[in-house]
């Protein structure tokens, strides 16, 4: 509140106000002091002239008029309006207006000043001589009418009151305007420029010798300090985007050289474990050949059995991943058809409450790849939205088609290039996932599911195999919401299809 206060223009209203502050009560009360006696007195004169101009009239040489006629003369004023009280007392003998009920004779007090005793009536008497005889005649005026022009006049005064301190806080802002517009323009152009508009320059036609002597120095300084300016501001920015593509570069080369670790490591643990299960596999079948069918030592060899081809599997799925870094034979080849085949051995799996629809374009284009890890791709993701869906049913969703990838896709998945690219997605209506669990679901021996029952192995396949094609892979999930997985595989072009046609043929 301090700050706008100090400015020209909010300074002279100030003055301006308080002067009106202190002098503009002292006038209204005198105008409206005038104002009200004037009237009052108005009212006062008028209504004792008129007192004086009826008596007259019901007097004829001195002497009262006939009853019949003065009663008429009593009707008539209360009938014009000008009187609300009208009687007349003749030696005790009061004649009243047959217009007023009895009851307003006994109401009637004098009164000396306008609004006296708070009746709103003005009630006078006027004595008349006839003869050895004295009448008086009563009068009530109505108050009203001249209380109502008071309040007229009271708000005509005030509504002038408030127009002359609006004109007056008009001019002083004119004035003020005036005096400090040149200073006001240097100040918006000094705004301008802070706010990243260098190019405008600080020149204020003023016939004031300060400002012009002031504009030209701030000129002077401005010409000096935006060449600066510039220079720095392109080092800065730069140089911000250059460590965000380093620290991008970093975190996405961690995580490959931590897949890749891990890929090594699992692989090697994987050979290991096959030369441990490979004599085991051989002896106890050796074992169960031996054994004579009703042996009561078979049944515990043949569960033996059945363990050790589980840990062949599991040891087959982390070869598997340690070798998604080596090359492998890619071809071209049509997405909807290798979908297609591996669908029918994901049905085999899904219980009868999981409804899968398929969505496949036939019209998508051939991508370079190797279709027995595509089609292992694809029972992988469906095997995991099959999990998301065991407690209570859903559906699957599988879809493929063709699509152009933006930059800003690009910019969030730096993987991916601008282009054609063939899309799979699987979408649940399973539970979802929250963020925390999305972010980690790639990472190897990572799982959610109860002991025993996943090996957190088969979605770090899938993003091997996806790496290995060149795309990328995009999960959007909420909790309650299910979850999409996108993967990306690049569409090839005609030439490499063709190429790859013939190393087929």
């Amino acid at each position: 509140m301090a700050r706008p206060l100090k400015s020209i223009s909010s300074r002279l209203v100030l003055a301006v106000l308080l002067v009106n502050a202190v002098l503009l009560p002292l006038l209204v009360y005198g105008l409206l002091t005038v104002v009200r006696s004037v009237q009052e007195d108005v009212f006062i004169d008028h209504v004792r002239i008129y007192a004086r101009s009826f008596a007259d009239m019901l007097l004829i040489k001195g002497q009262l008029q006939p009853e019949a006629e003065l009663q008429q003369h009593l009707d008539s004023c209360v009938l014009s309006g000008r009187c609300v009280h009208a009687e007349l007392d003749i030696d005790g003998t009061i004649l009243t207006s047959t217009l007023m009920d009895s009851s307003d004779t006994e109401r009637f007090l004098e009164d000396y000043h306008f609004g006296e005793h708070g009746d709103d009536v003005y009630y006078l008497s006027m004595p008349m001589q006839l003869g050895d005889k004295m009448a008086i005649l009563r009068l009530g005026f109505d108050e009203l009418p001249t209380q109502l022009q008071i309040e007229s006049a009271r708000r005509t005064t005030l509504y002038i009151v408030a127009a002359y301190v609006l004109l007056s806080i008009v001019l002083v802002l004119w004035l003020g305007s005036w005096l400090a517009g040149p200073l006001q323009r240097l100040r918006q152009q000094s705004r301008m420029i802070a706010s990243g508009d260098y190019a405008r320059r600080l020149s204020v036609t003023s016939d004031f010798a300060e400002i012009a002597d002031l504009s030209r120095d701030l000129e002077e300084m401005r010409s000096a300090l935006v060449g600066a300016h510039e220079e720095l501001q392109k080092e800065i920015t730069s140089r911000e985007a250059a460590e965000a593509e380093r620290r991008k570069a970093e975190i996405h080369l961690r995580h490959m050289h931590r897949l890749q670790s891990i890929g090594t490591l699992a692989g090697g643990i994987a050979h290991e474990f096959n030369n441990v299960l490979l004599p085991l596999l051989l002896y106890t079948d050796l074992a169960l050949e031996d054994l004579p069918p009703d042996s009561a030592a078979r049944p515990h060899l043949e569960r033996v059995m059945r363990l050790a081809n589980r840990a062949k599997g599991l040891s087959e799925q982390i070869l598997t991943f340690g070798r998604q870094a080596e090359d492998t034979h890619k071809v071209a080849m049509d997405m909807s058809p290798t979908i297609a085949e591996a669908m029918s051995m994901v049905r085999a799996l899904v219980p009868a409450n999981i409804d899968i629809r398929l969505n496949l374009d036939s019209e998508v284009g051939a991508v370079l790849g190797d279709p027995n890890e595509v089609q292992q791709l694809v029972v992988n993701l469906c095997s995991n939205a099959y999990q998301a869906l065991a407690k209570g049913g859903g559906v699957i969703t599988v879809s493929v088609d063709r699509v152009t990838v933006s930059e800003q896709l690009v910019k969030a998945h730096p993987r991916l290039h601008v282009g054609d690219y063939v899309r799979l997605r699987v979408r649940d209506t399973g539970e979802g996932m929250d963020a925390d669990t999305v972010e980690r679901i790639f990472d190897p021996f990572y799982t959610t599911r109860e002991v025993g029952k996943g090996t957190g192995l088969g979605l770090s396949v899938v993003h091997g195999i996806v790496v290995k094609h060149e795309g990328d892979i995009i999960v959007a999930s909420k909790v309650g919401e299910g979850t999409t997985v996108d993967v990306y595989f690049p569409a090839a072009d005609n030439e490499s299809k063709a190429g790859m046609e013939g190393q087929v043929a």
